[in-house]
């Protein structure tokens, strides 16, 4: 069966192509969510080994909360369909590796959600950097604002807090903005980090936005990272600060050589490149031009591309699938960044 005629089952609801079957946490859920869509003719399940097994599903898409992903994959790989997994894979470095393991033994295909290589600003800085226009690369400082814990937090995130969960503010906002950067210069040898919890505490607040209680946390809110690129030993400065900016500049990036510097520029919630599309301007002695860039009209547009890239449409663009084996590398990579900021050492994932 062609790639672009595969069938997907969603552990969630949010993916593209031909939707046959559809697991929540009850059946009655799953039915639920099929009727609020108008998806009539869609199987309803209530656990992944039943959506794994359905003979009508090609691709498994997990699109959930972090914590949930290692027990949803599993079984799907295990009854060998092809996996789509939400950034991050797993809570941890080692179920990634179980998982990665998995799918090589299964022979199955894999994607996972890092969307950032999909977004045109991304694509088009790699143009202009594998182009020489810069010369050299003599090093690299990207800012961002992860939007994610400031002083107070809803509901629906607290499972965040445990830093045990893997969904924080470097594994989610860091990990995307990161994952681009080494997509555009390529990737970061020794690696030395500093990680900071500034507000272990905060105000969990209702629909209202009124606080009602105290909830404690143990993820990071502040990482900083620097290093030098494996491929030619520029510097690379890496921070990443939470909640939103104040001066409305959530996202910076420079990219400094020997004859030009680019600049990848977000204003408010641009932290998450994953999701919003810096502007692009390139400096050079003579002056600042800025760069066209195709328009990504909503958020879904840079899923939407990966998925195309896996049906075989945009790849002469340059749109590509990140697989498991991708996600593990940054997987690797955050390991090591979480290992130099306990240990004061500098790391390397390569």
């Amino acid at each position: 069966m062609p790639d672009s005629q595969k069938r997907i089952g969603l552990i969630g609801l949010s993916a593209k192509g031909q939707i046959t079957a559809l697991q929540n946490s009850s059946k009655a859920s799953a039915e639920a969510a099929a009727k609020e869509y108008k998806l009539e003719d869609v199987a309803t399940h209530d656990s992944p080994s039943d959506i794994a097994l359905d003979a009508n599903v090609d691709i498994v898409a997990v699109s959930v909360n972090v914590p949930e992903h290692y027990d949803l994959i599993k079984p799907a790989l295990q009854a060998g369909k092809d996996v789509f997994s939400e950034w991050p894979l797993a809570r941890n470095l080692s179920e990634a590796e179980e998982l990665v393991q998995l799918a090589k033994t299964k022979g199955v295909r894999t994607m996972v959600g890092l969307q950032a290589r999909q977004n045109p600003s991304i694509l088009k800085a790699k143009e202009i950097v594998a182009s020489g226009k810069l010369g050299k690369v003599l090093g690299t400082t990207m800012y961002g604002h992860g939007m994610i814990f400031g002083p107070t937090i809803q509901q629906g995130f607290l499972y965040a807090l445990p830093i045990e969960a893997g969904a924080n503010l470097v594994t989610i906002p860091f990990g995307h903005a990161v994952d681009a950067l080494c997509y555009v210069l390529g990737e970061v040898k020794d690696i030395s980090a500093t990680l900071a919890n500034h507000r272990p505490e905060l105000e969990l607040v209702g629909a209202d936005g009124k606080p009602t209680k105290k909830v404690q946390k143990t993820a990071h809110d502040y990482v900083n990272m620097i290093g030098k690129l494996a491929n030619g030993g520029g510097l690379v400065d890496v921070m990443y600060a939470p909640a939103l900016s104040r001066t409305g500049r959530d996202f910076y990036w420079e990219i400094n050589g020997t004859d030009a510097t680019l600049v990848l520029e977000g204003g408010k919630m641009g932290g998450h490149v994953q999701m919003f599309q810096p502007k692009v301007k390139l400096a050079k002695d003579d002056g600042i031009e800025d760069i066209e860039v195709e328009k990504a009209p909503d958020f879904s547009f840079n899923v939407g591309k990966a998925w195309d890239a896996w049906a075989g449409v945009g790849t002469d663009k340059g749109y590509s699938v990140t697989t498991f084996e991708d996600a593990l590398l940054r997987h690797k990579m955050i390991d090591a960044i979480y290992r130099s900021a306990e240990r004061g050492t500098r790391e390397n994932y390569l």
